[in-house]
Formats: structure tokens, C-alpha cells, sequence
């Protein structure tokens, strides 16, 4: 069995599509090809794993070879590629991450360790504000009182 991914399956689909509607009638694999800027043989090797799940046909006459979309609905059955799985999964990741992200600040806020923080910094500047009351800065020029 030929393996065609759901995006480059949506693709042959589409095209076949608008070029159905431009002429009036069904394209042939290389004008599928040729306005999706791909090679007729890669064309034809999708167009054969499309045939083959039942999503096109390709009908062949003493004339002429064409394709016709049958089945549309059987691209979401076609498995995702590689790049968009790997996309799913860094978006998988990127939501886990976040989601730990949450709880930590959650948590954060309600076992009261923000509170205890805040008024430590607050106890931390009042102290340093009394020492820096009771000492007098040395006087840069050397003309102390003192």
C-alpha cells in the first residue's frame, strides 16, 4: 500500500477541486500536478494511496486517464505527518507546562506563602530603614562634626 499523509491527501483533493471547477470537468494527475507545483510521478503515487482508502478515483479511458474525488470524508482517517505530529506534541508539552505553571501559582497564593513572603520583605525594609535612620553617612568631603 502506497502511504500518503492527511495533509499532502487534502491537498490532491483540493486541487482536483478547483481545477474540476475551472474546466468544467475532471483534471487529469499531471494538471493536478502541475498547479500544485509538485512532480506528476509524486502526484500519481498519492493519487494511488488516495485510490487505494477510497477518497479518489482514477478513471481510465481509451482517450484520456482523469481523477474524481469520491469520498472526501476519509482524509481524517488518513494519518497525521510527521510535522504535524511533532506540533501536536511541543503543543502537548507547551499546555503540560503551563498547566504545572498554574499550580504552582495557585498554590502559591493559597497555602498563604505569598503572604508570609510579602511580610518578610516589608520586615526586611523596615529593619533597614531603622539602621539607616541610627547611622550617619561618613561625609564624602571629610568635614565631619565628629
Amino acid at each position: 500500500m502506497s502511504h500518503v499523509t492527511r495533509e499532502d491527501g487534502h491537498l490532491v483533493v483540493a486541487a482536483v477541486r478547483v481545477l474540476a471547477h475551472r474546466l468544467g470537468g475532471p483534471p487529469t494527475p499531471e494538471q493536478a500536478a502541475e498547479l500544485l507545483g509538485m512532480a506528476p510521478e509524486t502526484v500519481r503515487l498519492h493519487v494511488m494511496a488516495l485510490q487505494e482508502a477510497g477518497i479518489i478515483t482514477l478513471v481510465t479511458s481509451a482517450y484520456e486517464s482523469h481523477l474524481e474525488v469520491r469520498d472526501h470524508a476519509l482524509l481524517d482517517q488518513l494519518e497525521k505527518g510527521t510535522e504535524q505530529a511533532a506540533m501536536d506534541e511541543a503543543l502537548a508539552e507547551f499546555d503540560q507546562r503551563k498547566q504545572e505553571e498554574a499550580e504552582r501559582m495557585s498554590q502559591l497564593f493559597t497555602d498563604g506563602e505569598h503572604e508570609r513572603r510579602r511580610k518578610d520583605k516589608f520586615k526586611g525594609m523596615d529593619e533597614g530603614l531603622m539602621n539607616f535612620e541610627k547611622k550617619k553617612p561618613r561625609n564624602p568631603f571629610g568635614d565631619d562634626d565628629s
